[in-house]
């Protein structure tokens, strides 16, 4: 492999591999990359604030800066002392050294047709924590020159864009991840619930070329360890000053499905605590109100620190805006992946009703109900915020897969639990040969795969 940088590059990575990087998506093309034990600092294409992204305030020890756009070079908008690594432009491969690390610059093009449209680019390859990380920046070519190629053999992350029209599109840069092969790719240059050029794509359009896209937080920690075996294509949440969950499965990240219950965590000054008590739930409790994309959500509870509520039942996929508002003001924003179908389980009761436990096991061969969210549209279709009905019940559209330890489970039945509102039920059975055991583990899937919940089975 040419170059003595990249060489060096390889061989940092194999002997800091106990390390690892925490790093944070803020928008756009910028991330904050930090080192297992906090320093250095690195932050990637800082965008201005028009674009829509507030810059952290962390100090940085380095920024990289793939081309000379408002919405990449903001170095000015960073705290600390750093140093810029600069492909402002780089016209022949280039090598540094910032912050005790390695830098490998090479040359490129924001188009197709040699920056005649665009201009220059510069991809930025280094190694921290252990790890060998390469930034696209705005990478426009349909193909890697050779010299590129070369220069980012065995990457561990790769950062590439994803979101068109400036650049490569979704379908280009799956090809590229193919022919890399990076353990990790992490999408970026889309459109998300804070901002980005209106050209630019939005989800889920920017992650349909990749089959099986992993949804992850706005901050992921990573070590060699904890690298995967084969390639993950990641997208992550833009940084926000709240976070919305699945109510059932608590997981960073992970997207719901319209009807789901949704649980968003923040500051909010000026609620005081409150839970609905009457159906259907009301859009306003005390003075707090949640709008999801533009529209206001049926609460359930809120209180200065969590909020529950249900994603409309017509959200479109994507990724809508969340706003909680207290008297009309906003005071926390959210972004919220909104997938078709994403289940997610709170709980499982046996055939008689009792919640399973180690104390009170299922028994081979019993039905078994499930109860959780994020089934997606229903029919007959139930308005958020109201109880489900009874016969005719509110049905999935696709039924659900259930697995205990691996074994398929025939499910009897799938549907919202009439007179609760956004509660799935699903009516499975115990195969005859599944273990006894006080914890099997029991997954739903439906387009996703849900968490994960124990299940205990004596004879």
């Amino acid at each position: 492999m040419p170059g003595r940088i990249l060489a060096s590059l390889l061989l940092a990575a194999a002997c800091l591999s106990a390390q690892g990087v925490r790093i944070t998506f803020i928008g756009q093309s910028c991330f904050v990359i930090e080192t297992g034990d906090g320093r250095p600092v690195v932050i990637t294409d800082p965008p201005v604030a028009s674009v829509g992204y507030a810059l952290p305030a962390i100090e940085a020890d380095v920024v990289t800066v793939s081309h000379n756009h408002t919405d990449h070079n903001n170095t000015a908008g960073v705290r600390g002392n750093f140093t810029t690594v600069d492909g402002r432009p780089v016209t022949v491969r280039r090598e540094m050294t910032a912050a005790g690390m390695n830098f490998l610059l090479l040359p490129g093009f924001h188009d197709n047709q040699n920056g005649a449209a665009r201009g220059a680019n510069t991809i930025i390859r280094w190694t921290q924590g252990g790890l060998s990380l390469a930034h696209l920046g705005d990478f426009g070519q349909d193909r890697l020159s050779e010299e590129q190629a070369a220069g980012l053999r065995d990457l561990d992350v790769l950062f590439v864009p994803a979101g068109g029209f400036f650049t490569i599109d979704a379908a280009a840069a799956a090809r590229l991840v193919d022919e890399l092969k990076p353990k990790v790719a992490i999408l970026m240059h889309y459109r998300t619930a804070f901002g980005g050029p209106a050209q630019l794509s939005l989800l889920p359009a920017t992650t349909a070329p990749f089959p099986n896209i992993r949804y992850k937080p706005a901050r992921v920690s990573l070590t060699r360890q904890t690298l995967p075996a084969g390639t993950e294509v990641w997208v992550m949440e833009p940084r926000s000053d709240a976070v919305a969950v699945n109510t059932a499965g608590y997981t960073p990240g992970a997207p719901l499905a319209p009807g789901s219950w949704a649980s968003l965590f923040g500051q909010f000054p000026g609620i005081t605590p409150e839970a609905a008590t009457e159906l259907p739930l009301p859009r306003r409790l005390g003075a707090a109100e949640v709008q999801v994309g533009g529209a206001a959500a049926p609460l359930h509870y809120v209180s200065p620190a969590q909020i529950n509520f249900q994603v409309p039942v017509r959200q479109a996929p994507g990724q809508p805006l969340v706003e909680v508002r207290v008297n009309g003001q906003t005071v926390a924003r959210a972004p919220l992946t909104v997938v078709p179908m994403a289940p997610a389980l709170f709980a499982i009761a046996n055939q008689d009703g009792k919640r399973n436990s180690p104390s009170a096991p299922a028994r081979r061969n019993e039905v078994i109900q499930i109860f959780g969210c994020g089934q997606g549209v229903t029919t007959p279709e139930v308005p958020e915020g109201s109880a489900s009905p009874g016969p005719p019940f509110a049905a999935s559209a696709e039924a659900p897969r259930v697995y205990i330890q691996g074994r398929s489970a025939a499910v009897h039945f799938h549907g919202l639990a009439p007179g609760a509102v956004g509660l799935w039920q699903i009516n499975a059975q115990v195969p005859a040969d599944a273990p006894l055991d006080p914890g099997v583990p029991l997954v739903v899937v439906l387009g996703l795969a849900s968490n994960e919940l124990p299940l205990a089975i004596a004879p």
